[in-house]
């Protein structure tokens, strides 16, 4: 495994201060160039109607460029470092863009005149709200069926032309400040063109890779070990990286996130999965040898791409465990050593742990632990002589968010700075 060069990626710190700046630019040179009155009606408020229509320009931007990571272009999952960081910002932004709406109609002058536009915008922000509220909230994505939450969350595109439409049927300064009306239009040509692309044309122009399941493994009563082969072209991935899933013959439509377990020069493709809902819990009963699937990706810069220490340290939390079997078993750089800390409640969760254990025998660079949580309480930073031992470690995390937090924030502690700790979302929904 040749060691690439590091990447580097926007933050969410940086995302968000440059798209919600760039809107803000705009309206402050069209007003600075701009000489006539801000108000479109006698009684209104100037400074009430500015920040009306900024808001409003504010989450036109948020939900347009929302819309455009719906898209899984690979450009844009590389700059935002990763599409399940990408799904972060994607969701933040959505209920950022909610505030924006709520401030938007509470400081905007009440136009008098009866407008089609007005009750189009009354519509349009109920939608997106309800939208936004059953794709974020918690209490609705444990209980919506994921088929049914994804509708709604595809909805988006038709409830955001509502609101676009409403901006340009009311009136406003729009159609006095050009520079602003361009740019509305351009997010908005920007959002629906990105939701007629993953609606219609996605699936006819993003590669699709199919395979046959081989073998089935059920490993106690949550786990399930899916190995396939491929029946044309084999998928190309690095190791730590994941794919989409489709079944065609278990909830036809649906397409799942799984990480990919096997290393990129074996000629079967491997995948573990846990009972985590309504999907899992119906693959695990109904999957068989000779079931077809199909995979579309590969995704996700959890791979060594992130790193260019010769020492790391990789922390795995039950099911995580899945991206650093593909990393160990293409561990095959002189170069770099590599610690990897599996955490398990007792030792009949380990299902890899033989396999793991003989790689290391045969991996010079690769030393292997496992950590029991009900022997041993939970794996800490202080249990890891590695991490200060070492003048230069960078730490790969993949597990549950409660245990990355943690973890993440023992290590901070302990002095590895933040660019060495590199995480792996563990659900994007």
């Amino acid at each position: 495994m040749k060691m690439r060069k590091q990447q580097r990626f926007i933050q969410s710190t940086v995302y968000f201060p440059v798209i919600i700046g760039l809107p803000l630019i705009i309206w402050t040179v069209a007003l600075f160039f701009y000489n006539g009155p801000l108000i479109l009606s006698n009684g209104e408020n100037p400074v009430q109607r500015v920040l009306g229509e900024i808001t409003a320009s504010l989450a036109v931007t948020l939900l347009g460029f929302n819309l455009l990571m719906t898209t899984r272009s690979h450009r844009i999952e590389r700059i935002l470092g990763g599409l399940d960081k990408m799904y972060l910002i994607h969701r933040r932004g959505a209920l950022l863009a909610i505030v924006l709406l709520v401030l938007h109609a509470a400081v905007s002058p009440r136009y008098p005149e009866i407008n089609p536009g007005k009750p189009l915008g009354v519509l349009a922000m109920g939608l997106i709200f309800l939208g936004i509220a059953v794709s974020a909230a918690p209490f609705f994505k444990r209980r919506l069926p994921y088929h049914k939450w994804l509708t709604m969350h595809r909805l988006m595109g038709p409830f955001f032309l509502l609101g676009v439409c409403h901006a340009f049927l009311v009136p406003t300064l729009l159609s006095k400040l050009p520079l602003v009306r361009s740019y509305i239009l351009g997010i908005a040509i920007l959002g629906i063109g990105s939701w007629l692309y993953r609606t219609f044309l996605h699936r006819w122009l993003h590669p699709h890779n199919s395979y046959k399941v081989t073998n089935v493994k059920r490993l106690g009563n949550t786990v399930l070990a899916l190995e396939m082969a491929p029946t044309g072209t084999p998928l190309r991935s690095f190791p730590g990286q994941f794919a989409f899933f489709k079944f065609p013959g278990i909830n036809p439509g649906e397409s799942h996130p799984f990480t990919i377990a096997s290393a990129p020069g074996q000629n079967r493709l491997r995948i573990a999965i846990k009972k985590l809902g309504d999907f899992t819990n119906s693959l695990q009963e109904q999957i068989q040898v000779g079931s077809t699937v199909n995979v579309e990706g590969p995704y996700g810069v959890f791979t060594q791409s992130r790193s260019s220490a010769k020492h790391q340290i990789w922390i795995a939390g039950g099911i995580g465990i899945t991206p650093f079997l593909a990393m160990a078993n293409d561990l095959n750089n002189s170069e770099l050593n590599a610690t990897l800390y599996w955490t398990v409640c007792k030792k009949e969760d380990a299902f890899f742990d033989n396999e793991l254990r003989h790689l290391a025998e045969h991996k010079p660079g690769l030393t292997y632990k496992l950590w029991l949580s009900d022997e041993n309480g939970p794996l800490t930073a202080e249990a890891m002589p590695e991490i200060t031992n070492s003048e230069k470690v960078d730490v790969f995390i993949c597990g549950p968010e409660a245990f990355r937090r943690s973890l993440t924030a023992q290590l901070r502690a302990a002095g590895i700075p933040r660019r060495s700790i590199h995480s792996e979302e563990f659900t994007f929904r």
